[in-house]
């Protein structure tokens, strides 16, 4: 039920977008990084229940924990970049991605 919640918030934002745009681009742009990060945010503690049950499957199969860590620093830094990326690229910022 929670996903179609998600779902819901994100169709109900892009639907305000499309039709702020044309009037308000810059109020549009907010709207969308607004929902995406409350979406991430929203989203944090579901992940924190992920990572504890890759700590469990990794401690049962004799993995060592620095691995796991380090895996899981790598994949939030992509992440995270990914999203400050495609901020950018929303507000029509394509030259500051281009280095």
């Amino acid at each position: 039920m929670e996903m179609i919640q998600i779902v819901g918030i994100g169709l109900l934002a892009t639907v305000l977008i499309l039709v702020i745009k044309e009037q308000k681009p810059m109020f549009a742009f907010l709207i969308g990084a607004s929902t995406g990060i409350y979406i991430f945010l929203y989203l944090i503690g579901k992940i924190g229940g992920i990572i504890d049950v890759l700590e469990q499957l990794a401690a049962s199969s004799g993995v060592q924990m620095i691995y796991l860590k380090t895996i899981l620093k790598i994949i939030g830094i992509a992440y995270i970049a990914e999203f400050g990326a495609q901020i950018v690229r929303d507000a029509g910022r394509r030259a500051l991605l281009q280095r």
